[in-house]
């Protein structure tokens, strides 16, 4: 392949500029598409997608390395690209698809091809005659009348998200048909959802989770699983459905927010299905446990990151994070239940008045408390932080109503008011921890520091500390 014009490209301007060039070597010309997502995570370095799951063959992504980001740092405080020395990449690879210019540490993907999810381009395709189509054709059979009859005769794959290197999801339309009796053809069109991961241990995991919660509670707030293809680490799991369906499918974020009347009744089931998991017994000898240290840590290094982020509140940051952390050392309750790791409300599907947990990889042993305070923190509206009318009335409401009807869910199945109320009481460290995490995203997300929204974070942070016993 050519070399490209000199462009300093471990800029975010850089890596834009390095994708529009790529596409302009296409012998149909496309136009850039706009750019969804931005992070820079330590350790991790900078990832940049074009576009969006909802038209995947205009969907791309640029990573740089952090040793090159090391070597050319970015100029995030200063809002624009850093100075750098312009290069010229030499790449290698076949565009569209993977190329990359390894001195400079940068690779640019064409989905659905991806280094680090290799089966991602299969998944998309499925071969007929392969073990995918064939644990489709099974998916499709559990869920149709004389089911072991329908062959499968046609699949297209639609990405709902995807995280490049790490999993994709993916909704699947099955077309089948059969002989009836009367020796008529049938047919019958359905859905079924994938989820492909870096790991078969990881979709075994998963599919292991799900076939615990569907036995133990009937399939009231998950998905039913189906089966896990022999070939790719992929599970196949029932379609709840999509926002175009009648009635339609949401995302529980879309619903339980301060503009829809929805969200108190969706605040509920969110709570029952909390307090179901946590009261389950669905944890196995092998689930990771999650303790208040383990987010000590993690709080502490988000703090060190948002101060080196914002010198000027670094003394501010330093004190708060420590403190936190402190005290999330110092949590070591004696109850440890299943929980979901990561329980907010884009978490959820919301469906027909009904409630649906998904993405349960975070799954784990912890305090109760974590999934509480989770879920509260990503619960405020972001008006909360600017001050604006009736923000901090609606929050308040918002978490009376989630958490009164959790601790009203435990006492329903036998839990004590001496083990329901502390929970909450612990939460308030946990909301802490996840407001700081919070805070620290617009470093990663390389936004504009605001540093008066930091601090009204902080205040919140600090409110939440004083109130926690």
């Amino acid at each position: 392949m050519s070399t490209m014009n000199q462009l300093p490209v471990t800029s975010p301007a850089g890596v834009t500029a390095l994708l529009e060039s790529l596409l302009a070597t296409q012998p149909a010309r496309q136009d850039r598409p706009p750019l969804r997502y931005l992070r820079r995570k330590a350790g991790r370095g900078l990832v940049a997608v074009y576009g969006s799951a909802r038209d995947a063959g205009r969907l791309y992504t640029v990573t740089v390395d952090e040793t090159a980001l090391d070597a050319t740092a970015l100029d995030t405080t200063a809002g624009g690209p850093a100075q750098v020395d312009p290069v010229d990449p030499a790449w290698q690879g076949e565009w569209p698809g993977i190329v990359e210019e390894p001195s400079l540490g940068i690779t640019v993907q064409a989905f659905p091809y991806d280094r680090r999810l290799p089966g991602l381009a299969v998944a998309m395709a499925p071969p007929a005659n392969s073990a995918l189509w064939a644990a489709l054709e099974s998916a499709g059979n559990r869920q149709l009348a004389d089911g072991g009859s329908w062959t499968l005769t046609s699949v297209t794959a639609e990405p709902l998200r995807y995280k490049p290197g790490d999993r994709c999801v993916l909704r699947y339309r099955l077309r089948l048909r059969r002989q009836r009796p009367d020796g008529h053809e049938q047919t019958a069109t359905i859905g079924v959802v994938g989820k492909l991961y870096r790991q078969r241990s990881q979709a075994s995991a998963a599919e292991d989770l799900l076939r615990r919660l569907a036995e133990e509670t009937g399939g009231a707030w998950s998905p039913a699983p189906y089966t896990t293809a022999t070939d790719l680490p992929l599970l196949l799991s029932e379609d709840l459905g999509a926002a175009s369906d009648h009635p339609p499918t949401l995302i529980g974020s879309e619903v339980i927010n301060c503009t829809d009347e929805r969200a108190w009744d969706a605040l509920v089931q969110a709570a029952q299905a909390l307090a179901d998991l946590h009261t389950s017994a669905v944890a196995t000898a092998g689930t990771a446990p999650r303790t208040g240290s383990d987010e000590a840590a993690k709080a502490a290094k988000r703090a060190g990151l948002l101060a080196d982020y914002l010198p000027g509140l670094a003394d501010r940051i330093e004190r708060v994070g420590a403190e936190l952390a402190a005290r999330l050392r110092a949590l070591e309750p004696d109850v440890r239940w299943p929980a979901h790791g990561s329980y907010k409300p884009s978490q959820l599907l919301l469906r027909d008045r009904s409630v649906y947990v998904i993405d349960l990889d975070q799954f784990c042993l912890a305090d109760p408390a974590l999934d509480v305070g989770y879920f509260l923190a990503y619960l405020r509206p972001s008006g909360l932080w600017y001050g604006r009318a009736g923000a901090g009335e609606w929050f308040d409401r918002a978490a009376q109503v989630f958490t009164a009807a959790y601790t009203a869910r435990l006492r329903s199945r036998d839990v004590p008011e001496s083990t329901a109320g502390p929970i909450i009481e612990r939460a308030r460290l946990y909301q802490a921890a996840l407001l700081l995490k919070i805070a620290t995203r617009r470093r990663n997300r390389l936004h504009s520091p605001r540093p008066a929204e930091v601090q009204a974070i902080l205040n919140d942070i600090q409110g939440l500390l004083r109130s926690a016993s």
